[in-house]
């Protein structure tokens, strides 16, 4: 039995989103702000802290009809006989949940109580959580009173309530006016809208469903004051998370074995010495009480310390826990010392074994009254926000490695397949992405505003659908990534360059032209013309904004490499340009493609191809094949271009029509080693403060366009 997915809606910007689950490991990636955290802190909301949700995760669209059903109250309170149509109206706009589970038919007595009929023989089983009014009159009611007393005022003040989402938000009165509300669902046989069959009770989940999160806000190096709960209380010193396993899974205090008997006795009489001891030394201060009057008459009970002595409290203090610096050695430091990762990363690992065993009741758990008769959930869901806070790249790749291993390492549990775990973990961490698997991701991507839903939202990618059984190119595309770097999960665009020269000398352009692109997240790729083409199923998948900065790569008739020229039956080799955008193939066709034609939707990717195109030296028209000629051209009369004897001399010959330029470049370049020519370009620029480059015209143009998408657009409210 597993959960296959989970579909929220009106969560955030999490709209209408489906996250279909691994069998085992799931890994959330995206942008910032594409709702990875939104995610986490819905379904631990929704699956173990129903009360934490607030006004404002609703989605943002809705507030507005939210308002609007207030504001209809107060004009006109509505009869009883609309009481039911005004539920549904706000329950269809406040958060809800579908949780798919897919299980055998040999295991229908686990999921009896969400059984659709009785004629059920296995597969998917559907359950909705909705958020709903417990009692719309008296929500609106109490709205419209509060109302009455400010509604009036014309001061400049503004006053509570202001609307009834200011109504809502205010103290308590949300969870005191919306509760949660389960339904079991029919999925329908023409895969249409599920329906709902009748109401299930909260705890037939609970019974199916345990959920277990670790949130990224940590806190590790700091005793946790707060008393914070939810999804965002997991600050806490090490020596205290220690502290509660011994309580809940191996105090020998708790129904002793054999085992504790020795242990418990030798306890106790170190706590009898103790505890005369420790009263010896207070008996001065005790004898001071007493002159102050305590305890008097009356029968009232004298102050005694008692020593208790348990492994609980030898694990009160930070200093409990400490690190021994060598096997041999007698020296040692406290907790706090050690560095952050370290604290973390056994933070994290007794976390997830303090999960797995209080859910299979490992040590006295299993024999508490509390336990005693509470069967082990079937489902283990654990969730993990950004594990890499504070853990080094190596150790992020190894601890998320292990991480379900962890979970698994029981012997109930390992390869049976009885009692399902799976890990959903949120990321930003590249080098996680590294020792994962693709088809394990789940890409949230961007939205900005449309017809169907008019603000900012998210929808979510499943990574399977092209990586389970990837083809060639995404073959080629997997090995490249876990070669070069993953961030492409996680930037704001993406720019695919030909070669080095190009990889090293980009960042120098955009660092002096286009300064607001450096403030954004970018992955730059170097993939050649050849193999570009192969990314087209991933950044169409992912929806992120591409720019393409290639190469004309001219061939002749013969398809031999020559200079570019026109009207001469030439071609482009470049198979990123005949195969992807602009799908043209004939060099005339692309020297002439006009400036607009270069900017793309690419199946729901913005995308911008750009390569060289003419540009007019001395007065003529001079074509470029390569990014380095093309650099060359766009700075030809600097002083390095112009200390070369080839290049001064190409200069000459094509001021006297002896030699194209064209062919001058394209035979020194030909000499050229690409890498040597790209560190001698940096070696000037770092020479001299004031040495630049102007980036060649096509690229400049490539990256206007890559700034302008990229830039922030005021939204109006909706």
């Amino acid at each position: 039995m597993r959960i296959s997915t989970f579909t929220l809606k009106n969560y955030r910007r999490l709209v209408d989103v489906s996250l279909v689950l691994d069998n085992e490991q799931t890994v959330l990636v995206g942008a910032n702000n594409s709702g990875k955290t939104s995610c986490i802190a819905a379904l631990h909301t929704f699956l173990k802290s129903p009360e934490n949700l607030k006004v404002r995760d609703i989605s943002k669209r809705n507030w507005k009809e939210v308002r609007k059903l207030g504001e209809r109250a107060e004009a006109d309170f509505p009869k009883v006989e609309d009481q039911q149509a005004m539920v549904a109206e706000l329950a269809n706009l406040l958060p809800s949940l579908d949780i798919e589970i897919t299980a055998d038919a040999n295991e229908a007595y686990k999921v009896r109580d969400i059984l659709p009929d009785l004629e059920w023989r296995g597969g998917v089983l559907g359950v909705r959580m909705t958020y709903e009014p417990k009692d719309v009159f008296k929500l609106l009611r109490e709205y419209v009173d509060a109302r009455k007393v400010v509604s009036g005022h014309q001061g400049e003040a503004s006053l509570w309530p202001k609307n009834l989402c200011d109504f809502l938000e205010k103290g308590r009165n949300f969870a005191a006016h919306i509760g949660q509300q389960h339904y079991i669902l029919s999925k329908a046989s023409d895969g249409s809208e599920s329906e709902i069959l009748q109401p299930l009770k909260a705890g037939a989940l609970k019974k199916l469903i345990r959920v277990n999160v670790i949130s990224e806000q940590r806190g590790l190096g700091a005793e946790d004051a707060s008393d914070q709960k939810g999804p965002y209380s997991e600050k806490q010193r090490l020596n205290k998370l220690l502290r509660e396993y011994y309580e809940r899974v191996l105090n020998p205090e708790d129904f002793p074995e054999d085992g504790d008997l020795d242990v418990l006795g030798q306890q106790q009489r170190l706590e009898g010495e103790f505890t005369k001891r420790l009263n010896e030394q207070f008996k001065d201060p005790f004898d001071e009480l007493r002159e102050m009057g305590y305890p008097g008459v009356g029968g009232n009970p004298t102050v005694e310390i008692a020593a208790k002595i348990s492994g609980p409290d030898a694990l009160q203090k930070a200093s409990s826990v400490r690190y021994r610096l060598g096997q041999d050695e007698d020296e040692f430091l406290p907790e706090s010392y050690l560095g952050l990762g370290y604290q973390n990363l056994i933070y994290l690992t007794f976390r997830l074994l303090e999960f797995r065993d209080k859910w299979m009741q490992v040590g006295k758990t299993v024999a508490t009254s509390e336990n005693a008769e509470q069967q082990i959930e079937p489902i283990h869901l654990v969730l993990l926000e950004e594990p890499e806070v504070n853990l080094h790249a190596q150790v992020q790749q190894v601890f998320v490695s292990k991480a379900y291993h962890t979970l698994r390492n029981h012997p109930d549990l390992r390869d049976k397949a009885e009692y399902q775990t799976q890990l959903v973990i949120s990321t930003h961490s590249s080098h996680i992405i590294d020792d994962i698997d693709f088809k394990d991701l789940r890409y949230f991507r961007r939205n900005g505003g449309n017809d169907g839903i008019p603000m900012d939202h998210t929808a979510i990618a499943n990574m399977s659908e092209l990586f389970e059984d990837a083809k060639d190119e995404l073959q080629f595309v997997r090995k490249h990534l876990k070669l070069t770097h993953c961030d492409i999960f996680f930037a704001d665009g993406v720019i695919f360059v030909e070669g080095q020269a190009e990889r090293l000398l980009v960042p120098e352009f955009i660092s002096k032209s286009f300064p607001e692109l450096s403030s954004r997240y970018i992955s730059m790729l170097e993939v050649s013309g050849a193999h570009t083409h192969k990314y087209k199923d991933l950044v169409e998948k992912l929806g992120v904004v591409t720019l393409i900065l290639t190469d004309l790569d001219s061939v002749n008739s013969g398809k031999k490499s020559c200079f570019p020229q026109r009207n001469s039956d030439q071609k482009s080799n470049n198979d990123t340009l005949r195969i992807w955008h602009p799908k043209k193939e004939p060099l005339d066709d692309l020297l002439s493609l006009p400036d607009g034609e270069h900017a793309t939707n690419s199946d729901g990717a913005p995308l911008y191809v750009a390569y060289q195109k003419p540009v007019e030296i001395s007065g003529k028209e001079v074509l470029a094949r390569t990014f380095e000629d093309a650099l060359i051209l766009a700075n030809f009369e600097s002083e390095f271009f112009q200390a070369k004897a080839k290049i001064k001399t190409a200069k000459v010959d094509h001021e006297e029509g002896t030699k194209s330029l064209e062919e001058s470049l394209y035979d020194y370049v030909k000499t050229l080693k690409k890498g040597d020519f790209a560190f001698n370009c940096l070696f000037h620029l770092a020479a001299e403060k004031n040495n630049k480059f102007d980036p060649p015209e096509y690229m400049h143009k490539g990256l206007k366009w890559l700034e302008d998408q990229l830039k922030p657009e005021a939204k109006a409210e909706t």
